[in-house]
């Protein structure tokens, strides 16, 4: 008990870590709103060219819409998460909220109409800035990384594709493309 206490402080009140464990306990918290009442966890959804929809642009993310949403996002967020923190700790909020406005907002314009829950496009936003990042940099750590995260991380890219029913393939879409672009900001 005497070192559960300290380490819980360091990972929910000191940076860096505070950076992904308090989203990630929201996403697990936010998993728990469909069983509590499937209609008020999809109104938490981005809900493309609806206003009410516009409030999934900063919920969505933290909303899952069962244990396995949860579980197939979560590892994905913690460690691309933490590789974007590695690259740039003093700019992650900043990098993070960009990539998940970017992605949110393309969705409300672009996408489908249905409720668009999950921090997947923001793990594709991570995977795009990752990528660009060494692309446009050419350092061997960036490269070093964006091979790492191709090799372990690359089969996600199949998820751009609309083949399954209830992904939101445009978010994973729109997440990669805000993850260049903050790529592309950052480097010029």
């Amino acid at each position: 008990m005497n070192q559960i206490l300290p380490f819980l402080h360091r990972l929910y009140f000191e940076a860096p870590w505070c950076y992904l464990s308090w989203p990630a306990a929201a996403m697990v918290a936010g998993t728990i709103l469909p069983f509590l009442s499937r209609s008020w966890a999809a109104r938490l959804g981005v809900v493309p060219r609806k206003l009410s929809g516009l409030i999934g642009l900063i919920t969505a993310p933290f909303v899952h819409a069962n244990i396995a949403h949860l579980a197939a996002n979560l590892p994905p967020f913690i460690v691309l998460g933490a590789l974007v923190l590695r690259h740039d700790q003093p700019h992650f909020i900043e990098v993070a909220v960009t990539i998940a406005l970017g992605e949110g907002a393309l969705l409300w314009l672009f996408g489908r109409n249905a409720s668009h829950v999950g921090m997947s496009g923001v793990i594709f936003g991570f995977l795009g800035y990752l990528l660009a990042i060494a692309w446009f940099t050419r350092t061997t750590p960036d490269l070093l990384v964006a091979g790492g995260v191709m090799l372990l991380y690359g089969g996600m890219l199949a998820g751009l594709k609309p083949v399954r029913d209830g992904t939101s393939w445009e978010g994973h879409l729109f997440g990669l493309l805000a993850g260049l672009a903050r790529a592309w900001l950052d480097t010029r």
